[in-house]
């Protein structure tokens, strides 16, 4: 059911309902006052009666029986033994009231309304004053009354229901022309394909809801082609990155195959293909590590941690390569230094940096791994002297497959997924990374790792 019929149906119901409601209480009042009215015209002639007990009879055994006709008053006088002692109109021969009633109106008024013959008549009953014991009683038939209201109600209920049905179709088309502009947007965007890389929405000048519905959707639609030339440049990047491997594994294999080749010749072939198989294996394992992060599935053991001691370790492990490139690590971090993270995730990305940083330290220079607890945050430093990042290069620097220089062999600049991971370690754990060129030279990278407020220091 479309929404344009759903706001009909609903607008209709809800009139049906005030409608009918309005008329109930509209008849209530209406047969209310009508009553009222009819009371006192009633007292009026029960005064009458009680200023001229003489006044006008009919002989009771000339009465015609059967109550009275539409808008005929009818009177008795009853006493104290209950006999009719005087009628007026078709009153009947017989008490109107019951002996109980009687009882009721010799102490005081009352009225009731019951029917008489064929018609519903209101009584109104008094005790004589002239007469003690005596009873008065004044009646009309509520025939007319009763058919003014039957009108009364049927006209409303043609014209509620001829109002309720308009009021409907005017909903109908009320909705569906402020519906209108949200269809328009509906085909728009379905007329959209993958290939209108810079087709957007329409927006209307109304300043109102659907303008902003529209303007909301052009963000969409410019945040997934974002996310769609991402991918697809990943995608290309990927291929690129691990076409050279292939081809040198390839090749390889391809010379190992022919004949004539040396053992040694062999062995150098063997190598160089376990090399590129190496190199294949670490960047599909960053690559599925991405992947993971991408989806909020890279999974994290957190356990407290000495990051004093983890920072050494991993300064340990580049030793050797800063030592062949004249270069010394240093770890500027407090004895005890502690956080609940995953040992290993952080060790991987304090190795990335590591390595990033080893590349363009220049000889005789420092690399710097420094740690804190600043704030909520365990915040981890490393720093080189080196020439820092190109200005161009800061706002891409953790994008995938992305490098400072573009040129450079891939044995100096690795697949360019380094920063990346780190990047994405850092927001598992809830926290950030951020790159930065340091104002006395050279590049620092920073990781915040949120800590609660009762871990120890």
């Amino acid at each position: 059911m479309s929404i344009r019929l759903r706001v009909a149906l609903v607008f209709a119901l809800a009139l049906a309902i005030a409608f009918v409601l309005g008329g109930w209480l509209f008849i209530s009042q209406l047969s209310a006052a009508m009553l009222r009215s009819t009371d006192s015209a009633l007292a009026a002639r029960l005064s009458q009666v009680g200023h001229d007990p003489e006044g006008e009879t009919t002989p009771i055994a000339a009465v015609t029986p059967g109550g009275p006709a539409p808008g005929e008053y009818i009177v008795q006088v009853v006493d104290a033994s209950g006999r009719v002692r005087r009628v007026n109109g078709h009153a009947g021969q017989a008490s109107l009231l019951t002996a109980a009633e009687l009882a009721r109106a010799r102490r005081g008024d009352i009225t009731l309304t019951r029917a008489i013959g064929d018609q519903p008549t209101r009584l109104l009953a008094a005790p004589l004053r002239e007469q003690d014991g005596w009873v008065a009683i004044a009646g009309v038939s509520l025939a007319a009354s009763d058919g003014t209201l039957r009108q009364v109600t049927a006209g409303l209920l043609i014209g509620g229901a001829a109002f309720v049905i308009a009021g409907g179709i005017g909903a109908y088309w009320l909705a569906r022309a402020a519906l209108a502009p949200v269809e328009r947007l509906r085909r728009e965007a379905a007329a959209l394909s993958e290939h209108d890389t810079g087709a957007t929405l329409r927006e209307p000048g109304t300043h109102d809801e659907i303008a902003a519905l529209a303007g909301t959707m052009n963000d969409l639609l410019l945040r997934l082609r974002r996310a769609l030339a991402r991918q697809r440049a990943f995608v290309a990047d990927a291929s690129h990155e691990l076409r050279t491997p292939f081809a040198v594994l390839h090749g390889e294999l391809e010379l190992a195959g022919r004949p004539g080749r040396s053992r040694e010749e062999l062995t150098a072939a063997v190598a160089s293909a376990a090399e590129e198989a190496s190199r294949l294996t670490r960047i599909t394992d960053d690559l599925l590590l991405l992947a993971r992060g991408d989806e909020n599935k890279l999974s994290l053991q957190l356990e407290r941690t000495d990051i004093t001691s983890l920072l050494a370790r991993s300064a340990d492990r580049a030793r050797a390569r800063a030592e062949a490139a004249g270069v010394t690590c240093r770890v500027e971090a407090a004895t005890g230094l502690t956080a609940a993270v995953d040992a290993g995730r952080i060790r991987q990305a304090v190795d990335n940096l590591l390595d990033n940083a080893l590349r363009f330290a220049p000889r005789g220079t420092q690399v710097v791994i420094h740690a804190e607890i600043a704030g909520p945050s365990l915040v981890i430093e490393v720093s080189d002297a080196g020439p820092g990042f190109p200005a161009e290069f800061l706002p891409h620097a953790f994008e995938r497959f992305r490098r400072p220089d573009q040129d450079r062999a891939r044995s100096a600049g690795g697949a360019g997924l380094g920063l990346a991971i780190v990047q994405a370690i850092a927001a598992a754990h809830g926290g950030t990374a951020a790159a930065a060129n340091r104002p006395e030279g050279g590049a620092t990278i920073k990781l915040e790792i949120p800590v609660s407020p009762e871990s120890p220091r």
